[in-house]
């Protein structure tokens, strides 16, 4: 250490943490000081939330320590609450039906001869809430906030507990521009009165944004750490990848669509109002619009997900028509859906790598109705290599890996059946850039070998890339068609907002 940096809050030494034979982390040290934001960043899998997972005392490192205020950490996830270390995890761990000032004060409730003192608990909540500058009713119950609000909910719980380090793991992924805005503010306010903060994000521009320090983790390795004003954007990029990688989003490829595979008329549904679209072999049909629009409950109405209101929606299989009225017979025709929550609608976390990716896959993998593991085995690990899972280890639960990975698991098990039709929603949330170069190919391969493929992005670079025709979605309807010679983000912006932005 410099003679002239201030002492670290915190301070982990040779980190090392396994799961069976593979390491998640090794070696890691980081140290992080009053006031300092200090961005982790690396691909997915490269270990960053299994190491803030060990600095909160959640999991136990193999080797190393973690020092707080020069302390050895001790006591596992209490003995880290108790030393000022506080955790937002990237996947929200609020109770629905609890109200928002229960949530905040979930395990420190103030109580009195064993009743919850009320007055006590709503004026904490309300202090923490002050804290970050956001305003919710204390009496609502959680299940019924939007996804960002929930987000600042968990957030405010973490400050409850005024703890000497926040540790936050990708608290943008589900905001807005103006949500992000305002949380970049509110932690550079947090920093400035002291507090030290470890930041994880994907998004490169947020980091150099409010963050004074960077760490660099690939495979779990620390490959750089350094002040952000000695490095680059470009520079971080390359250390996460271990290779140059092309940025280039304005790219599109050139598509010949085939024959019609997908055509819904009339579709009607929650927040759907009479949708027509048709998409073809080879073709990749982007959704655009903004949070609220429809796009979701379109897809998932066009897939029988949801439940339709009125409409049609038929798969045309070997040129034959086929009538789709609910998930399971679409599944059968045909039809794969990647959904928005990966989490909740796409996997099952407790199961391992392998049997997720049998579940749409199962009658093709068993014979006289029972499973057979050896074919099982490599089917999942044929799947595993085809969309870069890290490790690709097919034994181990799903919900041991990180987001993206995840993600790359919900693609694999649709891959295996070969999809005519599949939709892939939000495809590449939460995911590091390498990670989503790799989803991009896998959906351009998709449709180059005649799938017809249906992608909804609030990500407008995303969108333009991989799209050959963007559907705009505002108020439940398809608002605008662009072509991808005619689409950019002030065309998709201005049919999604209803203003006139073109020529702005």
């Amino acid at each position: 250490m410099k003679p002239d940096m201030p002492l670290p809050v915190l301070e982990a030494s040779s980190i090392v943490k396994r799961f069976g034979g593979a390491v998640a982390v090794d070696d890691v040290s980081i140290a992080v000081s009053a006031g300092e934001i200090h961005a982790v960043v690396g691909e997915n899998g490269a270990g960053k939330s299994t190491l803030m997972r060990v600095l909160a005392g959640i999991l136990t490192a193999d080797q190393g320590t973690v020092k707080v205020g020069g302390e050895l950490l001790e006591g596992g996830a209490k003995g880290s609450l108790e030393a000022g270390i506080a955790l937002v995890h990237q996947e929200l761990s609020l109770i629905p039906e609890m109200t928002v000032a229960e949530n905040i004060m979930l395990g420190s409730t103030p109580t009195s001869y064993g009743f919850i003192r009320t007055r006590q608990l709503k004026a904490a909540a309300a202090e923490a809430l002050d804290e970050i500058g956001v305003s919710v009713d204390l009496n609502e119950s959680v299940a019924r906030l939007s996804v960002a609000l929930r987000q600042f909910v968990e957030i405010a719980r973490a400050v409850a507990r005024k703890p000497r380090v926040l540790i936050l793991d990708e608290p943008t992924a589900t905001l807005t521009p103006a949500e992000t805005d305002h949380l970049l503010a509110m932690l550079q306010r947090l920093a400035n009165r002291g507090m030290a903060i470890i930041y994880i994000s994907h998004r490169i521009p947020e980091v150099f944004t409010i963050c004074t320090t960077i760490t660099v983790l690939r495979d779990g390795k620390v490959v750089d750490s350094t002040p952000l004003v000695e490095t680059t954007p470009s520079a971080v990029i390359d250390k996460m990848v271990g290779r140059e990688l092309s940025l280039d989003l304005s790219s599109r490829r050139v598509a010949t669509p085939g024959a019609l595979v997908l055509s819904a008329r009339g579709i009607r549904a929650h927040n759907v109002n009479g949708v027509d679209l048709d998409v073809r072999s080879g073709e990749i049909i982007g959704l655009g619009g903004l949070v609220g629009a429809g796009r979701t409950e379109l897809v998932r109405a066009i897939v029988g997900a949801d439940p339709r209101y009125g409409g049609t929606v038929t798969l045309w299989v070997d040129g034959h028509p086929r009538n789709i009225t609910s998930y399971q017979p679409a599944v059968r025709a045909g039809i794969g859906y990647v959904p928005e929550e990966r989490r909740t609608d796409g996997l099952a976390l407790t199961m391992s790598v392998s049997d997720n990716i049998a579940l749409p896959n199962r009658r093709e993998l068993s014979s006289a109705g029972v499973i057979l593991a050896g074919k099982t085995a490599r089917f999942a690990s044929n799947l595993a290599d085809a969309v870069g899972l890290r490790p690709p280890v097919i034994t181990r639960d799903v919900g041991e890996y990180s987001g993206g990975n995840q993600q790359k698991v919900v693609i694999a098990k649709w891959l295996g059946r070969k999809p005519r039709f599949i939709v892939l929603d939000e495809p590449t949330r939460g995911v590091d850039v390498g990670a989503k170069a790799e989803i991009h190919r896998i959906v351009r391969e998709l449709a180059d070998n005649g799938a017809a493929v249906l992608v909804v992005s609030s990500d407008l670079p995303e969108l333009l890339e991989l799209s050959d025709v963007i559907h705009v979605v505002r108020d439940g309807r398809i608002t605008g068609t662009l072509s991808a010679a005619d689409a950019n983000e002030k065309s998709v912006m201005s049919l999604a907002s209803g203003e006139n932005l073109v020529g702005a």
